[in-house]
Formats: structure tokens, sequence, C-alpha cells
């Protein structure tokens, strides 16, 4: 017998999927800067070689985001997102029985690869489970997960619980049971038939499409390749100011506290973005407009940073955070919705989505490195540009009203 989703209550699925993101994909992704310190002293790394750490994460998510979304849209992304918390958690703990820099440098890469597993596929189960009128607020919540569990990897791993359990391979075993407790939730939740609500027979199950099939159907829409585009451009100055806003910060004259505080708010303002920008595009119904302009302010956020004043940067740092998760829960949004992908193909788009996305976070930064060893303004500008020819590539995007 074939079980209708609407036997399980969306919102609980949405927590459900919510606590994922934020223990399976934002925690392992968000822990290790914040240990790095620790981790250096006993491995004996340079800066050099923790940089060279901290691009394993994004190059195994690019490489495994596109693969991922096929195996979500093969074999149902109830088990692929089940599969792949086993997979995090294992990959998550080999980090930390790391005894070199060779060892944690694969184990790194491996845990970049094994959440994107999930993430693909977690991005669409709000499609599934929610109508096309409460899909932004849906959307938002769910990718918010992300930014919760990397705040608080972030303020607690280091300061709180590595002193409680004695070393940093013990904060991330710690991490590794959490994933594999939220596999197992999920499993025993999870048990029902995936069906779409939006469709005119919830009964049926969404159809196993091939990987040939897959990506026949997802790499000729034109609309893919502008998101992906688009995307790249956004994340990549996101992860970039992440990781740069602190040094920066810091060299400007500011107290480091006050400027890894500062810092903070782009992360912090990020959850608010994915949850109001979504819904304020649901409310007007124009999503496509939402992108452009919220792309446009980004690169005046950006932009701005290379000339404004240190009191200024407490509105432009949260507002750059804000903008930038709003465009990336609404990206999701529209690719579900396009035409030609839906929900059948979705983990396939999503994933060739990811794997631009992270491509960006890889290189971005490091270009960006280049740029600031001559002028430490200079890299502003370069992800400024980024974000400007994001909203050239959702302008040149299909209108909805005509899908």
């Amino acid at each position: 017998m074939v079980v209708s989703t609407e036997t399980l209550n969306k919102w609980l699925v949405l927590v459900l999927v919510t606590m994922v993101h934020m223990l399976v994909v934002g925690i392992p992704w968000a822990v290790m800067p914040v240990l790095f310190t620790s981790t250096a002293k006993e491995l004996n790394l340079s800066l050099g070689q923790i940089g060279l750490l901290w691009s394993m994460l994004p190059m195994g998510a690019a490489v495994f985001a596109l693969p991922g979304g096929l195996l979500g849209d093969r074999l149902g992304f109830v088990r692929t997102i089940g599969i792949g918390c086993f997979a995090v958690a294992l990959a998550n703990g080999l980090r930390g029985v790391s005894s070199n820099l060779s060892t944690l440098t694969i184990f790194m890469f491996l845990c970049g690869a094994s959440v994107a597993l999930v993430f693909p596929n977690l991005q669409r189960v709000s499609g599934v489970f929610f109508p096309r009128n409460q899909l932004g607020l849906a959307t938002g919540i769910l990718i918010s997960g992300f930014a919760i569990g990397g705040v608080l990897a972030t303020a607690l791993s280091a300061t709180v619980i590595m002193p409680l359990l004695g070393s940093w391979r013990n904060v991330l075993f710690l991490y590794s049971v959490l994933c594999l407790l939220s596999g197992i939730i999920w499993f025993l939740l999870m048990r029902t038939p995936e069906t779409s609500p939006n469709s005119t027979n919830v009964g049926n199950q969404l159809p196993r499409a091939t990987f040939r099939k897959s990506i026949a159907s997802v790499f000729r829409i034109k609309d893919t390749w502008l998101l992906s585009a688009g995307n790249l451009g956004i994340v990549g100055s996101f992860i970039s100011l992440n990781g740069y806003l602190p040094t920066y910060l810091e060299r400007t004259g500011l107290a480091k506290n006050i400027g890894d505080t500062m810092a903070s708010t782009l992360f912090l303002a990020s959850i608010i973005g994915a949850i109001v920008i979504p819904t304020l595009a649901d409310r007007l119904g124009a999503r496509k407009m939402v992108l452009i302009v919220s792309a446009i302010i980004t690169f005046v956020g950006i932009i701005l940073l290379s000339v404004a004043s240190p009191a200024l940067f407490w509105v432009l740092i949260p507002l750059t955070g804000c903008t930038t998760q709003g465009i990336g829960t609404l990206v999701i949004m529209q690719t579900v919705q396009t035409k030609g992908i839906g929900l059948v193909y979705a983990g396939t788009a999503l994933g060739l989505i990811g794997c631009f996305a992270n491509i960006g976070g890889f290189v971005m930064p490091i270009i960006g490195g280049k740029l600031a060893e001559s002028n430490q303004t200079w890299p502003f500008i370069l992800w400024a540009l980024l974000s400007l020819s994001a909203a050239g590539c959702f302008a040149l995007l299909k209108d909805a009203k005509s899908r």
C-alpha cells in the first residue's frame, strides 16, 4: 500500500530536516576552523598547511555534489540522506584519528564528499511536503539549519566542549555520534514513500530516474546553468568574506574581539535572510526580481566594505550575510519549480548547483588572498563584481509566470 505524505505532519518533517541540516551538514562543516589551533600544535602544522586542509572540504563537496544529487534521484532522497548521515559520521570520526597532515587532508576531503550526499537531497524536501505558497518559508527554515549549526560549532566547540572532553579529537567523535543518531532517527521517522502534495495524485511515488536520463534532462535546461553560475558568484563571495573579514578587520585597527564579533554577524544575519527574503518573494510573487535586487544589494554592500569606515561595517556585513543566504534559498526554490526539473530531477539539479557553489568556495578565497597581498581592499572589488555578475545571470532566467 502506498502511503501519502499527508500522513506525515509537514512541520514535524521540517523540524527533522532542519535538525539534520544542522547536525550533519552545518556542524561538521564549520567545526574545524576553531579546532585548527589545537590541531596545528599537535600535528605541527603551518598556516599554509591549515589553508590546504580547509580547502579540502569544499573540494570534496564540489566533486561529489552532482553524484550525490544523482544518487538521490535514483535511490530516493530518504535513503540517500540516511546513508549520507552515516557516511558523515564515519568521515568526521576519521578526522579525529588523523596522525599527520596527509591523513587529515584525505579525511577532510572525504568529509566534504560525504556531506555532498546530504545537502542536495535535503534541500528538495520542502518542495515535496509543502505547497507552493509555503515553499519560501519552509525552504528558508530548512536552510537556516546550516547556519545555526555553524554558529553553535563556532561558539561552543573550542571554548566549551573541548575543555570538557579533553581534546579536539574527542569533539569530533562527539559530533560523529550526533550524525549517527541523526541517521537512525531519520530512517525511523521517514519510512513512508516519497510523494508530493503539489502533484495531482499525492498517492503516487516519485519516479526513479536513471543517471543518464537525469543528466540529460537537467543539463539541457538553460536555467540550470544560469542558476549554477549565479550561485557560484554568491557562495564564492560569502565563503571568501567569512574567511577574510576577521583578518581584514584586525588590520584596520579594530580589537580582535570586536572584529570577530563584527565578522560573526555575517553568519548570524544569514539565518534571517534565509527565511525573510524567500518569504518576501513569495508574498510579492516576484522571485526573479527579488533575486536580481538581492544580488545588486550584495554587490553594493561588498564594494562599500572596501571604502567605508569601521562604524558602517556593523550595517554592511550583516546586510551582505542576509542577502547572500536569501539568494541561496531562492536558488533552491527556483530550481525545484523549474519546468523540466521539478521533484523528479531536483537532486541532480541541486547537486550541479552545489558543485558550482563549492568550486566558488574553493577558488575565490585563493584568488582573493593573492590580491590581498598587493592591496587588502582589492578582494572586496573582486567579490563585489562576482555578485554583480550573479545579478546578470538571474536577469536571464525565464520569468516564472511564463512557465
